[in-house]
């Protein structure tokens, strides 16, 4: 027994015989964890407490899940919470290889969000040109009405100041009010606007309704099983999608899931030459806007998660301790 425990207390003098290698190989492990970490925490300073139970536990446990990292995180928890003697290189990789997974899911909702930003960009420019274009067009053909239904107002006002000319005066107000009320119809009927083409790449929309999408428009296999639960705090029975789907029907971006045509157009490519009016870029605009808003909640997630991990220097000395007292 005395000859194993000097073999022990011999290896570990040997480990720790460089101390200068030993702190720059600590220091190079913080750095790499802290790299990983400062993007995803900006407002967290310190672990949070999860209660057994509570909601923030279930919200953890389901997106380490979510990400792949279930095992490595109840591994780490329970190295760090027991005070038995525990390989701290262990410790260290498993912080590294849970924070590497949740920033690769980071970047992953970044890169989703950007093809979102871009083609929601490109549809507001596209309906703010067809609005500006309607707006010219409607104030051009009202000015036209009141000059005109003015003009011939005051001549045929004029033509009555004499008896002779009662009866044209007469016909020149008709046709003044019957000019006045054309124009007046051709400015309604302008209100709903053009229409052009999207011949932008991509259709964010497309998997909501089951529909092509263009290889630069699917979501990551996280993402999509993100969109495919149901949140913690949510609707019982209905997954995030479904949610989604659900809010647009109520607004009336959408009558229903059967509007075939409707959704035809808010998930066009550009091979398709479909023509979108105004509204309908209005609303492929604003259902991009609640998908991006709903992914970006992941993000939060993320943030929760890494918060929930113990930190490294009381693991490290939780084992230092143990390894003291075993001698």
């Amino acid at each position: 027994m005395g000859r194993q425990k000097a073999r022990v207390v011999s290896r570990w003098a040997g480990r720790c015989s460089s101390p200068k290698r030993a702190i720059m190989t600590d220091m190079s492990f913080a750095r790499g964890l802290l790299i990983f970490a400062l993007p995803l925490l900006p407002w967290s300073a310190h672990p949070q407490t999860l209660t057994p139970g509570s909601s923030i536990e279930a919200n953890v446990e389901s997106t380490a899940q979510l990400v792949g990292i279930l095992s490595e995180l109840t591994e780490l928890q329970s190295l760090s919470a027991s005070t038995a003697p525990s390989d701290r290189w262990r410790i260290l990789w498993l912080h590294q290889h849970i924070a590497e997974q949740i920033m690769a899911t980071s970047l992953q909702v970044d890169a989703t969000t950007a093809q979102i930003d871009n083609e929601i960009s490109r549809a507001n420019e596209v309906h703010s040109y067809l609005a500006d274009r309607r707006d010219r067009t409607v104030t051009r053909v009202n000015l036209l009405s009141v000059i005109v239904g003015g003009g011939i107002g005051a001549t045929s006002s004029s033509l009555q100041l004499s008896k002779a000319l009662s009866k044209p005066a007469a016909g020149v107000g008709i046709g003044a009010g019957t000019i006045s009320a054309a124009l007046a119809l051709v400015g309604i009927h302008a209100q709903k606007g053009g229409s052009s083409q999207f011949d932008f790449q991509s259709n964010m929309l497309a998997e909501f309704s089951d529909r092509p999408a263009l290889p630069n428009s699917h979501y990551p296999a996280t993402i999509r099983s993100f969109l495919n639960e149901s949140a913690v705090n949510g609707p019982e029975g209905l997954t995030r999608k479904q949610q989604l789907v659900q809010t647009w029907i109520e607004v009336k971006r959408i009558d229903s899931v059967a509007s075939v045509d409707k959704i035809h157009r808010l998930t066009s490519e550009p091979s398709e030459r479909l023509e979108l009016s105004i509204d309908d870029f209005e609303d492929r605009g604003a259902m991009l806007q609640d998908v991006r808003a709903r992914i970006s909640f992941l993000k939060r997630d993320l943030g929760a998660l890494i918060a929930s991990l113990p930190p490294i220097g009381e693991s490290a000395e939780a084992t230092s301790r143990a390894f003291a007292f075993s001698q």
